[in-house]
């Protein structure tokens, strides 16, 4: 059984580098592996291993911008870094279980992040010329195909979040004596409007713009403390994990908690999404 209704796209971000902060867009492009250039880059340490606001809150601080094909990093009390997102000596890196190809993108963006976050790390760029597949046990019959692919997120080319959901939790913290969250701590891809709270776990489909683009649901966005991180301080301030566990823990996936669903995108890969853009959403029951 299945319904269908009409959402709008309220925002659209990408996030360059890995656990720094996001961009807001309004138009949002594709490439095989998700958004383009998000999460393309990645900060890793003396053991290959990927670097992220769960022990570096202060990453939230870290903010990239777009530059003739590479980036350009700001952050407080530090110079400007320029990335040029080319060349660089081959490396390999674990994202999760997965092991990425990916290039170094050198010894002045190592140094520059080095001394921002306080320990060794460099800065790598994802090897497109060896995708990152999306977890089989959820894409299904898509695993491996263009549009479930991904390059250094957590698991899954998109996420998508709604403003019910968000105005919820708001209400629940404040019942809690907590402030309000803003949507970039949950680091959404896409956010919708006009949906009713947490809809967007019922959805099957989104279906985006003219074209269409379209979005699978795929899999429940499990969370950790990064939601805890205030992206305008870069500091751990506790409580919205514990608001959440009262009303999101999914049995499913072990009691953890939810927020946002993962998607990938099953057609329309070359097509444009836009802020404003109608999406019909279309439910699984």
């Amino acid at each position: 059984m299945a319904s269908m209704r009409t959402a709008r796209i309220a925002a659209l971000y990408t996030y360059p580098i890995k656990s720094c902060a996001g961009i807001a867009t309004d138009v949002m492009r594709f490439d095989a592996m998700g958004p383009l250039d998000d999460r393309r880059w990645m900060l890793i340490d003396q053991h290959d291993s990927f670097i992220t606001q769960r022990e570096v809150p202060r990453l939230a601080l870290v903010r990239p911008a777009r530059i003739a094909g590479g980036l350009r990093v700001l952050a407080p009390d530090m110079p400007a870094l320029s990335v040029s997102g080319t060349g660089g000596e081959r490396c390999t890196t674990w994202c999760w279980d997965d092991r990425c190809a990916a290039f170094d993108e050198g010894p002045e963006a190592a140094a520059w992040f080095s001394e921002f976050i306080g320990r060794t790390a460099r800065l790598v760029r994802f090897d497109t010329t060896a995708p990152r597949a999306a977890d089989r046990h959820w894409v299904g019959a898509a695993a491996g195909r263009a549009g479930a692919l991904t390059r250094f997120s957590d698991g899954f080319p998109l996420l998508v979040i709604s403003t019910a959901s968000m105005a919820e939790l708001d209400r629940r913290l404040a019942d809690a004596d907590l402030p309000a969250a803003v949507a970039q701590r949950f680091r959404p891809n896409v956010v919708l409007d006009g949906l009713d709270p947490f809809e967007e776990d019922l959805a099957d489909t989104l279906s985006v713009g003219a074209g269409p683009t379209v979005l699978k649901v795929v899999k429940p966005c499990t969370r950790c403390t990064i939601p805890e991180v205030d992206p305008g301080t870069g500091h751990h301030e506790a409580g919205i994990l514990q608001v959440l566990a009262l009303f999101r823990s999914d049995p499913r996936l072990g009691g953890a908690i939810t927020f946002g669903q993962n998607c990938i995108v099953t057609d329309g890969l070359e097509g444009v999404i836009r802020v404003n853009d109608p999406v019909g959403v279309i439910h699984r029951f």
